[in-house]
């Protein structure tokens, strides 16, 4: 795990796992009928649990028996890689934050309008040309404007909002 991702790890956990000291906390298990996602611990979805542990030659089991050094591969490969490396300090925590919360596509779509990119949510050489001719501060203030506006159309804004936009 990379230096970076570890010490952007806790300010998205801050949101995802309200006691993250202990990953096995049931405190950082819901399952509220107003989130698509379902059963999820720490910030992490049952089926995206299943998909891990499937392509790591593991058995599915609960999401509550996720494990911190699971949840933190999960995190790492599945939102940090591979765009987050390649994004300045700042940028990198709210396109992960983002990737966590939306998807990884729907991210790429709001950094795509922030730069003024093709917005299709895939990251090709055009949007990677545009994230390295960025200037980090306008970057971040066009992404988290952007992001902003996102939130409010997601179907359960009214649910989840007031986290989201914290």
């Amino acid at each position: 795990m990379t230096d970076m991702f570890l010490t952007c790890l806790p300010f998205t956990l801050a949101q995802e796992c309200p006691h993250p000291e202990h990953w096995a906390d049931p405190r950082n298990f819901s399952n509220d009928k107003h989130d698509p996602g379902g059963k999820t611990m720490c910030g992490i979805i049952q089926r995206e649990y299943d998909i891990w542990r499937k392509n790591n030659g593991l058995p599915t089991q609960d999401v509550r028996k996720l494990t911190e050094v699971e949840g933190q591969k999960i995190y790492e490969g599945n939102y940090w890689l591979p765009h987050c490396p390649t994004l300045s300090v700042g940028f990198n925590l709210c396109f992960f934050d983002t990737a966590v919360n939306m998807g990884t596509t729907e991210a790429i779509k709001v950094l795509q309008h922030a730069l003024g990119t093709a917005n299709d949510g895939d990251w090709g050489p055009a949007t990677q040309k545009a994230v390295n001719d960025s200037s980090p501060i306008p970057a971040i203030k066009a992404f988290s404007a952007r992001r902003l506006v996102v939130y409010h159309m997601m179907s359960g804004f009214q649910y989840f909002g007031r986290d989201w936009t914290r």
